[in-house]
């Protein structure tokens, strides 16, 4: 079970992701006057410059996308990884195989899908909001209290709700393997009894 299509989206939307929190984390160590001149060019830069640097950045943003995923499935929750994988995704492996069904294997993938870029993007925001914290404060220390405030609440609302919806989506996704196998074993019984029924 998986789409080209979905993982390269995945890879890409979890990479920008944690791109932005690699340059706030950088910005955070050596400082926002480091970045000066770099801001500058990017500022009086034309927009097809830029736009050949966005494209030029994809592969590495990919790439990002691919170690972040991995690092998160693997280390950050790989026990809730763990118990995912012994209730739902061999049993979804097994639905497809046994019923052989498109639809439902588009829907299962479809959720998937969300539960990998929702599992990350909890991550990440963390990151992104710490980060961040950290270089408000270093910066202008208590000068924008309310701006300090604004970015905790707003980092700590989608940090939340990106784990809520993973949770959202991983009870969703056993829902749908949990009905899918009861409405196969019903039909297979059914099936059973008219072959088994005589004339």
């Amino acid at each position: 079970m998986g789409n080209t299509t979905n993982m390269l989206i995945e890879h890409l939307i979890n990479g920008f992701h944690f791109f932005i929190a690699l340059v706030l984390c950088a910005i955070m160590v050596l400082g926002v006057d480091f970045f000066q001149p770099l801001f500058g060019y990017l500022k009086s830069t034309n927009k097809d410059t830029l736009l050949a640097l966005f494209v030029l950045m994809l592969p590495f943003v990919y790439t990002l996308g691919i170690l972040i995923d991995n690092f998160v499935d693997d280390v950050v929750f790989r026990k809730r990884k763990k118990e995912t994988r012994d209730e739902n995704r061999k049993t979804a492996r097994e639905l497809i195989l046994l019923t052989n069904d498109q639809n439902q294997a588009n829907q299962l993938d479809y959720i998937r899908t969300k539960i990998r870029i929702t599992r990350t993007a909890c991550f990440n925001f963390a990151l992104i909001t710490l980060f961040s914290l950290v270089i408000m404060y270093r910066t202008y220390h208590f000068k924008y209290i309310a701006v300090l405030i604004l970015i905790s609440l707003l980092g700590g609302l989608l940090t939340f709700l990106a784990y809520w919806s993973w949770e959202h989506n991983t009870k969703s996704s056993n829902k749908r393997v949990s009905d899918g196998f009861r409405i196969y074993e019903k039909h297979k019984t059914a099936k059973k009894e008219e072959t088994t029924t005589p004339m």
